[in-house]
């Protein structure tokens, strides 16, 4: 399992942090969580065409991790070669009342024409896939959010949280999973209701024991709070022994 941070920022426009998408590469299959503005372009600088993502699961339907999904349908639809494979399309309830309300405002032009589309939605529970697991669990964000713990047929596993504060939901999902991936938008002093902060997110690795919690979803503000505070990766460490990384726009782990 191979994981590319796409998009490591928020809704607030940044010269270093593309808008929320992360990409998993699965038993040779492409599976994007979260497709905030731009990430089409950022998964093709990746090296991922429109041709080639197989599965896109949201976690819920703010514009900062849903609007690309137009451009994406759109490409699919206009450029050349054409898309023939279908495209899953997963995440929680209001999924496909989402997709018509962009059907009633883009109406054909991001209609399949040489592909079908499949909608899941789902709040809490299990899909099987071929050569993988997806369990989802509702967390504390929007009314309907969620997040995802992705297990592979040969054991590897990896949390992602989308949006969400501390909650039950989540530290389920990170339950000693091998890598944790955690919104982390602002830092300790200006904590907003729905988010993490940093020693919520050391907090939230500690209690699920997972081996590595990457973090990304950084507000401007934190980005500058981090550079100002040398003292914070210490900080955290006394909370949570394990590896921390602050990720950036197409790092890639393995798993």
């Amino acid at each position: 399992m191979e994981l590319t941070i796409i998009g490591s920022g928020t809704g607030i426009p940044s010269k270093t942090r593309a808008y929320p998408c992360t990409l998993i590469k699965i038993k040779g299959k492409y599976l994007v969580f979260d497709t905030g503005p731009g990430s089409l372009r950022q998964l093709f600088l990746a090296g991922v065409t429109y041709l080639d993502i197989d599965h896109i699961y949201y976690s819920h339907f703010h514009p900062d991790h849903s609007l690309d999904l137009v451009s994406i349908l759109f490409a699919m639809r206009y450029n050349e070669p054409k898309r023939t494979k279908p495209l899953s399309i997963t995440g929680p309830k209001g999924l496909k009342e989402f997709y018509e309300g962009l059907l009633s405002v883009y109406k054909e032009t991001i209609t399949p024409k040489t592909f079908r589309l499949h909608f899941t939605e789902i709040d809490r529970g299990e899909l099987s896939c071929d050569g993988w697991k997806i369990i989802v669990e509702p967390l504390c964000h929007s009314m309907h959010s969620i997040g995802f713990r992705i297990e592979s047929l040969t054991g590897k596993t990896l949390a992602y949280s989308g949006d969400t504060d501390y909650c039950e939901g989540i530290i389920r999902l990170a339950k000693k999973v091998n890598t944790l991936v955690l919104e982390c938008s602002f830092p300790d002093d200006q904590k907003m209701e729905g988010h993490l902060t940093p020693r919520l997110c050391a907090q939230i690795a500690k209690e699920s024991r997972c081996d590595r919690l990457l973090l990304s979803h950084f507000y401007p503000v934190y980005d500058f709070s981090i550079k100002n505070n040398a003292c914070l990766p210490g900080e955290l460490k006394k909370i949570y022994d394990g590896e921390i990384i602050f990720t950036e726009d197409f790092a890639r782990f393995t798993i």
